[in-house]
């Protein structure tokens, strides 16, 4: 098995992240379990199998060494430092954004209990809810998808075109959640795909951009992704404010595709093979699979 997957990382990688998680959020749909926000009925553990995934073809590529220098862009804080926060909170600077747009115009601002309100957690409290996002759904997902998928993908199809054929992927591992997650169940046809599947090919670019600017950084993904998340899954985020949030996001990805068209033949603006090699030239110069 270790020889397959060291021929085969990229698709190893794959079925493991859709398997693992898929493992998990399918008896759920079968057994006809949903998901809301505060429920008690949960489909975070399946949001840890892109993680997990990362982890095995990791460690069966390139062993302990391969497998470090993952884990340690899970806390890598990148230099200039004020570049590395302003693009892992940009979401609460669009929150903010939001929330003074809805006082100007007289619009009741959501409370913090509302904030607590995620979609497939209990009412912990705003401290809990945070930490669990941040550490089971952001670094479940981001371990996988920018930690080991992106670099691998972008050194096959180009910047562009890894960074576009990883939404897709991305996309796809969401299947069961539509049977599952009640925000998912409402979306129509035209929600899904103008809405969700575009809106998953902006979130692909602006990460892979945040990964760019933090050298390749696990930990701002993660931030990144979990402070958008609190922005749209959680009762407060309903209406203007997830509005607000996910067009500030879609309009900065239209940017940087306009940006990378342009770029074409010079310095991309997502590619992050650049940074793993800044990052990794510790580490003896190892061959990524």
């Amino acid at each position: 098995m270790r020889e397959v997957i060291k021929r085969f990382p990229l698709l190893s990688f794959f079925i493991l992240s859709y398997a693992l998680s898929w493992m998990y959020w399918i008896p759920m749909l079968v057994l006809g379990l949903r998901v809301a926000p505060g429920s008690s009925t949960t489909h975070f553990p399946g949001l840890l199998g892109p993680a997990v995934a990362a982890c095995i073809v990791e460690a069966a590529c390139h062993g302990a060494t391969g497998l470090g220098a993952l884990l340690r862009r899970l806390i890598l804080v990148s230099r200039p430092h004020w570049v590395f926060w302003v693009y892992s909170l940009s979401p609460v600077g669009f929150l903010a954004a939001a929330l003074f747009v809805m006082r100007v115009h007289g619009v009741p601002i959501p409370g913090t209990q509302e904030f607590a309100r995620f979609s497939g957690l209990p009412e912990l409290g705003l401290p809990a809810i945070v930490l669990l996002v941040f550490f089971i759904g952001s670094y479940g997902e981001e371990i996988g998808w920018r930690g080991f998928a992106l670099e691998r993908l972008q050194q096959r199809f180009g910047p562009l075109g890894g960074t576009l054929l990883l939404a897709l992927l991305w996309a796809g591992w969401h299947l069961p959640a539509f049977g599952v997650v009640q925000t998912y169940r409402e979306m129509t046809i035209p929600m899904i795909l103008g809405g969700f599947i575009f809106g998953i090919a902006c979130g692909s670019l602006v990460l892979a951009r945040v990964a760019h600017r933090t050298s390749g950084s696990v930990l701002a993904a993660a931030l990144w992704h979990a402070a958008y998340n609190l922005t749209s899954a959680t009762s407060a985020g309903g209406g203007f404010i997830a509005a607000f949030t996910t067009t500030c996001v879609m309009l900065w990805a239209l940017v940087l595709l306009a940006g990378e068209l342009r770029q074409s033949r010079g310095a991309s603006l997502l590619s992050v093979a650049t940074a793993f090699r800044q990052v990794h030239a510790a580490d003896g110069g190892w061959r990524r699979g």
